[in-house]
């Protein structure tokens, strides 16, 4: 069978190494060990498998297809899951330099802080499904960054997700958000609610967690406060706790919103709005493909992802007796039920 047309590693190597010669980054984890024979070898890192995050990722492998490096014949895929543990994070970034990585892609806020702590300097970096790039230390804005490092940028539509509960519940005077405040995405999303909400008249009650376990019990404190509505932030925790998160609202004839349209079919879930996570990967995976060709990531921006998702749950709104006004209807691009 004929291999399609595309540039071998030690090519793609070749370019990145002359690059670097101009002032970009070497597409090398260890200079003094001997590189492994092949197509170049890039080293994913996710931490923790869920709907939102999977999807990123498919997206990320999808885009490197369509830029001439399908995994398994354009690059070699090194993948490490960290199952939501930065400890474990910081481990698997080290097996994959050991493996020979020539580039490092991070699913995620904490595994691009791992990378960012743990990686040489010259190695390239990009990484998508990130609300926070700049708490994990990649740089200050979109355009000053590490020279090394690029990626997609998918900072929670929180303003957007404060204005549907406001056009849903028109008297909302008070939203209650749980989050894990160890986590700098969760932490930099929640102050960008605070404010948010500020300029709303809306009130934040908030009840910090350490982790999913916490999560149910943490929103039935806030039910009890009487919030008029939960909503979500970019936050581990309330992700793979949504489900109980949720349930509380369901309980509580409380609405739930969320910033994951993966959340939608979730019962109990009343709305989304949140960035195409496809998309994002598909971001990353567009500016994988421009490093790989040759291009220094310091010449390279951070890209935000812009593709915006409403969804409804009409189930969920007829259990806790909520009816969507007609034009919210109209402007959805799903509606469950």
């Amino acid at each position: 069978m004929a291999m399609p047309d595309g540039p071998s590693r030690r090519r793609v190597l070749g370019l990145l190494g002359g690059a670097a010669a101009g002032g970009a980054v070497l597409a090398a984890g260890c200079a003094s060990r001997p590189r492994p024979a092949g197509p170049p070898r890039l080293g994913l890192l996710q931490y923790v498998r869920a709907p939102a995050p999977d999807a990123a990722r498919r997206g990320f492998l999808e885009a490197l297809g369509r830029g001439g490096f399908p995994p398994g014949i354009g690059v070699v895929l090194l993948e490490r899951f960290a199952a939501g543990s930065m400890a474990t994070c910081r481990a698997q970034v080290g097996e994959l330099l050991a493996s020979g990585a020539d580039m490092l892609v991070a699913i995620g806020t904490p595994p691009l802080e791992a990378i960012l702590s743990v990686a040489p300097a010259r190695l390239p970096v990009v990484f998508c499904y990130c609300s926070n790039p700049w708490g994990a230390g990649a740089g200050a804005s979109y355009t000053e960054h590490r020279p090394n490092v690029v990626g997609s940028v998918s900072t929670s539509p929180l303003a957007a997700e404060l204005d549907l509960a406001r056009t849903i519940t028109t008297d909302l005077s008070t939203v209650g958000l749980v989050f894990n405040p160890s986590e700098a995405n969760a932490s930099f999303e929640a102050e960008l609610l605070r404010r948010e909400a500020s300029e709303r008249s809306l009130t934040v009650l908030i009840e910090p967690v350490a982790g999913p376990a916490e999560v149910p019990r943490a929103a039935e404190r806030l039910a009890g406060l009487g919030v008029g509505a939960l909503v979500r932030v970019g936050d581990y925790a309330t992700s793979v706790g949504f489900a109980s998160l949720a349930a509380v609202g369901l309980r509580q004839r409380l609405p739930v919103y969320s910033v994951d349209p993966s959340d939608i079919a979730t019962a109990g879930c009343l709305a989304v709005v949140g960035w195409d996570a496809v998309e994002d990967g598909a971001l990353a995976g567009a500016l994988a493909v421009k490093v790989l060709r040759g291009r220094s990531p310091s010449a390279l921006p951070f890209e935000a992802v812009e593709r915006k998702v409403l969804l409804l749950n009409r189930r969920t709104a007829r259990a806790i007796g909520v009816r969507f006004p007609p034009l919210l209807l109209r402007q959805a691009g799903g509606v469950l039920g």
